[in-house]
C-alpha cells in the first residue's frame, strides 16, 4: 500500500514480513487505509529513533511483542502515544535492549496523551515521588501543582493522570500523618514511582539515565 512506501525493507527487518502481509493481517474493513497510515507513521518514527541512537544492526522483534505494538499503533494517531509505540518497537528491534514487556504494551493501550506527557516530565526531571496538593515546602517531593504549571495543564488533569498511572502499576499510593506544633494532625498523600514505571521509562528512553 501507498502508506508503506519506503518502509518495505524496514518492515522486513522489524518482523520478517511485507506490507501486503501486514495489511492483510488487519483485514479489509473500511478503516484499513487509515490504520495502515497510522502504522506507517509509527514505523517511520521507530526507524528514526534507531538511527538517532546509531543502531545499525537490528533484529526482527518477536511476533508476540511486535504484533501487539503494531495493532496498538494502528488505532492511534495522537502524537504522544504514537511516540511511545515507536519507542517500544525501536527497543524491541535493538539487540542491545530488547526489554519490552507485555505489561508496557498493555499500559500504552490504556493511556491518554496527557499520561504520556506526565511520564516524560517525570523521566526528564528524575522525579521519584509526587505529592498531592499545592506547592511543596523546601526539600519536599514535587507536587501535582508544580507539574501542572510546568506542562501548562490544570492540577486536576495532572492528578487524574497520576491516578490512571497508579492503576497501570506505575505508581504506589502512600499516606502519612504529620503533627504540627499545636498537635493538629494532617494526612499527606504521596505517589511513589514503581519499578514497573522505571523499567518502562528505561525501555522508552534508553538515552536517559534512570536513577
Amino acid at each position: 500500500m501507498k502508506a508503506f512506501r519506503g518502509l518495505g525493507s524496514f518492515l522486513e527487518k522489524a518482523l520478517g514480513s511485507t506490507p501486503e502481509d501486514l495489511v492483510g493481517y488487519f483485514g479489509g474493513d473500511r478503516l484499513r487505509v487509515r490504520r495502515a497510515e497510522n502504522m506507517a507513521r509509527m514505523m517511520y518514527e521507530a526507524r528514526e529513533r534507531l538511527a538517532a541512537r546509531g543502531v545499525e544492526e537490528t533484529k526482527p522483534a518477536t511476533l508476540s511483542i511486535a504484533l501487539p505494538i503494531l495493532q496498538g499503533a494502528a488505532d492511534e494517531d495522537r502524537d504522544e502515544l504514537v511516540d511511545l509505540w515507536a519507542r517500544l518497537l525501536a527497543n524491541a528491534m535493538d539487540p542491545t535492549l530488547n526489554s519490552v514487556r507485555q505489561l508496557f504494551i498493555d499500559a500504552v493501550k490504556r493511556m491518554d496523551p496527557l499520561d504520556a506527557v506526565v511520564l516524560r516530565y517525570i523521566d526528564e526531571n528524575k522525579i521519584g515521588i509526587v505529592i498531592a496538593g499545592g506547592r511543596p515546602r523546601e526539600g519536599q517531593p514535587i507536587g501535582c501543582d508544580h507539574i501542572g504549571r510546568a506542562i501548562d495543564r490544570r492540577y486536576d488533569e495532572v492528578e487524574l493522570s497520576i491516578l490512571q498511572l497508579k492503576d497501570l502499576g506505575f505508581f504506589e499510593e502512600h499516606r502519612y500523618t504529620e503533627e504540627d506544633a499545636d498537635h493538629e494532625k494532617y494526612t499527606h498523600l504521596q505517589w511513589w514511582v514503581t519499578a514497573a514505571c522505571r523499567e518502562f521509562l528505561r525501555a522508552c528512553y534508553p538515552e536517559v539515565k534512570i536513577e
